[in-house]
């Protein structure tokens, strides 16, 4: 009896464990399902050795619910974190009948039946388990390892009923036989229940690490990638789009006048625009494109799938989006438009290139009056600036040459955005 407790002595540790982590961070709570499911494991056992043999089938039958709900739990721990839906009620379901059976076998006296019935449920529900995490397609060490422990307990659990009538024929019923055979299922199932925790810790882990390294590429007010993330990802669909064959178009947006709203509303207010303006951008591209803001009150949108023409349309779409946009501010609303240049890529360009042809296809919108979009000619590779960048002010003081006043206002704002993106590159 000693022995046996080693087990759920071991999974309540590793319940603690996964509490403590729950604490810490409430909103993951497949880490609390993971806390009960070695706290199911350790008192379905405890059950299993203090009344098991005092009340029969109902100590069976309440053994095999109570570590069946741990292992559900689990399943929907693990389908939840990798976004899937597990089938709890067919795992219900088959718990339930399994439990029909096992009531049967142990008021007829056939332990060999129960033994089997009962390690065939369970390892089939942690088997089906390890299938739906391999089939979410992560690749991850630590996704790895929770798979391949969990085929290691399914195949334990299939193999256990053998493993006690192959020890019954060697060493008969007699005491020393059935000691060791206790020792050796003790031994396995608590090296494998150990591994798995330490599987799950580092998936726990893991996730923390991406979500601390997700949330510090994306932009705090629009949620957007910054320009670091939006590159890399950019460059990533650029070779799916070149191995495929299939156009891609590369669009910037830029909020018109967005000065003036800073300085009649204040900084707070011009915060408030950027993530409406970011919202509204996510909103209306496709699943398969992507976008962020790449400093400043400039976005880019990268369109798969899309030659110049539609990726245009798409543009129009955005800045027609934003002519009826209006953020509330307190009594008042804000209201702005927005300039964009697109360029489509081609297949010899970098992406310096293809960033530099739709730079200055904005530069264009903006010197015909804003609230436009311009389409780059595949022809033209120059920049609009050497930076990169378009400057707002720039542009304004070139459209009122003629009127002193109008250029007056902007002078400071064009050295301001040269400083802002001097200072933070992607700013």
């Amino acid at each position: 009896m000693i022995l046996s407790l080693v087990i759920p002595a071991t999974a309540l540790i590793f319940a603690a464990v996964f509490a403590g982590l729950w604490w810490q961070d409430r909103s993951r709570m497949h880490v609390a399902a993971y806390a009960y499911c070695y706290c199911a494991l350790a008192a379905g056992v405890i059950i299993n050795i203090l009344i098991l043999g005092s009340v029969g089938p109902l100590g069976i039958v309440s053994y095999h619910l109570i570590s069946a709900s741990g292992l559900i739990a689990l399943a929907w721990a693990t389908a939840h974190r990798i976004g899937t839906k597990a089938p709890l009620i067919t795992y219900w379901a088959s718990v339930l009948v399994t439990c029909s059976l096992l009531w049967i076998c142990a008021a007829a006296g056939e332990f060999d039946a129960l033994r089997t019935a009962q390690n065939v449920n369970s390892s089939l529900i942690v088997a089906l388990i390890a299938q739906n995490l391999w089939q979410s397609g992560s690749r991850r060490l630590a996704d790895r390892a929770v798979i391949w422990v969990l085929g290691a307990l399914a195949v334990f659990g299939f193999v256990r009923p053998l493993m006690t009538t192959f020890s019954a024929n060697i060493f008969g019923q007699g005491d020393e036989g059935a000691a060791m055979l206790l020792s050796l299922h003790v031994l396995i199932l608590c090296i494998l229940l150990t591994l798995q925790a330490i599987a799950l810790i580092a998936t726990i882990v893991v996730d923390r690490s991406d979500a601390d390294r997700n949330a510090a590429a994306h932009d705090p007010l629009s949620g957007l990638p910054m320009r670091a993330m939006f590159e890399s990802e950019a460059l990533d669909l650029q070779e799916k789009a070149r191995m495929r064959g299939v156009p891609l178009s590369l669009i910037i947006a830029d909020l018109d006048h967005f000065k003036i709203i800073n300085d009649t509303y204040g900084h707070a207010a011009g915060d408030a625009v950027i993530a409406e303006f970011g919202r509204l951008i996510a909103n209306e591209i496709r699943p398969h494109d992507i976008c962020g803001r790449i400093g400043g009150e400039e976005f880019c949108v990268l369109a798969y799938q899309c030659d110049g023409a539609n990726a245009r349309s798409l543009a129009d779409r955005i800045r027609a989006a934003a002519d009826k946009m209006a953020v509330g501010w307190g009594t008042q609303e804000i209201r702005m438009t927005a300039s964009l240049g697109i360029a489509q890529w081609q297949p010899f360009e970098s992406y310096s290139e293809v960033f530099g042809r739709a730079d200055k296809a904005l530069y264009e919108a903006k010197a015909a009056g804003r609230d436009a979009t311009v389409l780059a000619s595949a022809g033209n590779y120059e920049s609009g600036r050497a930076d990169g960048a378009v400057d707002d002010a720039l542009i304004d003081a070139e459209i009122v040459a003629g009127n002193p006043s109008e250029a007056e206002a902007w002078s400071d704002w064009d050295t301001a955005t040269a400083e802002r993106r001097a200072a933070g590159g992607a700013a």
